[in-house]
């Protein structure tokens, strides 16, 4: 005979090292194409072109 036992406080018992990965799988998806190698270094430029425009620079004078 085999017991199973579960937290009291939970809902649901579903493992959280299940949800871990379930939510770490398209992350993980996009990564590995060809698109992600693309858009990095896109998305790096367009932070540096807008935080070089005067609305960036007001920006960032205010988050300080």
């Amino acid at each position: 005979m085999s017991t199973t036992t579960f937290q009291t406080d939970t809902a649901n018992h579903v493992s959280t090292d299940a949800l871990h990965a379930i939510a770490e799988f398209p992350a993980a998806w996009f990564e590995a194409t060809p698109a992600y190698l693309v858009l990095r270094p896109t998305t790096a430029f367009l932070r540096e072109w807008a935080a070089a425009t005067p609305a960036g620079m007001v920006l960032s004078m205010l988050k300080r």
